[in-house]
């Protein structure tokens, strides 16, 4: 979702952004032409832009007290100096905050958008500036089933899926850098966190109390603008609410300080918290949780089960020793699903896997089929959820072999007169290398005419058939970043080659 959230941004800010994260991947002297091909934008361009973002961190560290500088000179181009990562990410996340428009979705957020003549004369622009940003907004909400009102500015839409949303919004804009919840109380929050962190002996790490924090914040932010989630019957096969405020001390105090007491309120934050598989490191929120859902045979852990039958005996069998994070993750996937429609990153705004399709088509095709076979098994509506369970079920399948498993077989030859164990470590460094994007499969010298890529420090040792015949890397050992560079160009090729020859058959 970042990239769509990046989409909101002006021409301006959206360049500033790329020219940060290219000057930041090293400590050294970027030209303003390597800047200009690398983001294909003129160099003078470049350089009206160098400027621009040099008074912006000016800005910037005067605000927040921190010290980033960005240093340009005619004939070596620009260098970033900056004393700590962290910095750097709150420097994005300032150049996100101060764009027009997200001060805009900002206040739509926060209910505090009053009109497009209203928000121009404050904000000092136009009001056709203003309206390109909200047709911007609208069509990223648009996304996800959700909509502008034209006449109040709010957004509508099923309530679970606003409150989702935001909070994704939110996380990737300030990244827990900043608290952008006015009016709620930060300390108040955290402290409700850490109790439930406590009572139920879960240690969280920094990013995830922060998390929590954030969620927290929306569910509080929307209940006090008098929208209210909708009760869903299935969610009490998922908690049983009236066992839990009576066990849970932490419950109660949640209820009372908060003033909680709508029943699909309360379930709906039951429920948020169960799909963060960090929780289930607590044997005791594990038990809890999964009991409960096998004792009342809910159809989130009876998918769960489906799924893993099914990916057992038909896609890779499971070793033991991962069961159980199987389970997990699968299990919190599905309760995602069952909750949310048509979102395709999960609950932190990770997408990660944006061209399967192209760099994993078998395994894309074989899973896809497997959601449709599970779909029919089930009756499932949660297996229809497939742009987002493919990220899932492609983690959980790379745990176990390389993503490119179902791809097509590579045969690679390494005729050499290196010792048996050198060759050996330059085998596993060649498949380690490529497991991510070529099938590598070593062949030994009696399937050496299988062979479709031949590795060799000694030219002699081909015959004049096999130079003719098969693709030839010839190389000095140890390999150097030019050999690997070489071998991966060959196997693009042969890969390319075995694709489109499928293809005509």
């Amino acid at each position: 979702m970042e990239k769509d959230i990046l989409n909101l941004l002006d021409t301006q800010n959206k360049i500033m952004l790329n020219i940060l994260d290219l000057v930041s991947e090293s400590h050294r002297w970027y030209s303003v032409n390597e800047i200009s091909i690398e983001l294909n934008v003129v160099e003078r361009t470049v350089q009206r832009y160098i400027h621009t973002l040099k008074d912006l961190i000016d800005d910037y560290n005067e605000e927040r007290d921190h010290h980033i500088a960005i240093s340009y000179e005619k004939y070596k181009g620009v260098l970033l100096e900056i004393d700590s990562g962290s910095n750097y990410m709150e420097l994005k996340s300032y150049i996100l905050e101060n764009d027009e428009t997200m001060k805009l979705f900002k206040l739509i957020i926060f209910e505090e958008f009053q009109s497009i003549s209203r928000y121009s004369q404050d904000n000092f622009v136009s009001e056709n500036s203003t309206r390109k940003s909200l047709k911007k907004i609208k069509e990223f909400l648009s996304q996800y089933n959700l909509t502008l009102s034209r006449s109040s500015f709010i957004i509508e839409g099923e309530e679970k899926q606003i409150r989702l949303i935001i909070y994704i919004c939110s996380w990737i804009i300030f990244k827990g850098v900043t608290w952008p919840f006015d009016f709620i109380s930060q300390e108040k929050v955290y402290l409700s966190v850490d109790h439930f962190s406590e009572e139920m002996n879960i240690g969280f790490s920094v990013i995830h109390r922060k998390q929590m924090a954030y969620m927290l914040a929306v569910n509080i932010l929307r209940l006090r603008k008098k929208h209210v989630i909708v009760m869903e019957p299935e969610w009490k096969n998922y908690a049983n609410l009236p066992k839990l405020i009576d066990g849970l001390p932490v419950l109660k105090a949640f209820i009372a300080d908060y003033n909680v007491y709508i029943e699909s309120e309360l379930y709906f934050y039951l429920l948020s918290v169960q799909f963060k598989p960090k929780l289930y490191e607590s044997p005791e929120y594990r038990k809890r949780v999964l009991d409960y859902h096998k004792k009342m045979n809910s159809n989130v852990y009876q998918a769960t089960e489906s799924f893993m039958t099914y990916f057992n005996d038909k896609i890779v069998p499971i070793p033991s020793e991962l069961k159980e994070r199987f389970f997990l993750t699968s299990f919190c996937s599905h309760l995602f699903c069952q909750l949310f429609s048509d979102i395709q990153v999960d609950i932190d705004g990770h997408t990660i896997f944006r061209d399967m399709e192209s760099d994993y088509p078998n395994l894309k095709k074989k899973l896809s089929h497997s959601l449709k076979e599970l779909h029919e098994l089930t009756n499932e509506k949660l297996f229809l959820q497939e742009d987002f369970l493919l990220q899932k079920y492609v983690q959980l399948f790379s745990s176990i072999e390389a993503l490119t498993y179902y791809e097509p077989k590579i045969p690679v030859f390494l005729d050499s007169d290196l010792p048996y164990l050198v060759k050996n470590n330059i085998r596993d460094q060649i498949t380690n290398r490529f497991k991510y994007d070529f099938n590598v499969q070593f062949v030994t010298k009696d399937e050496a005419d299988e062979a479709v890529l031949v590795l060799t420090n000694i030219p002699n040792m081909l015959e004049e058939e096999l130079r003719f015949s098969h693709k030839v890397h010839l190389f000095d050992f140890p390999f150097n970043q030019r050999d690997f560079m070489e071998i991966e160009r060959k196997l693009r090729a042969i890969a390319q080659t075995i694709s489109d020859e499928k293809k005509r058959l």
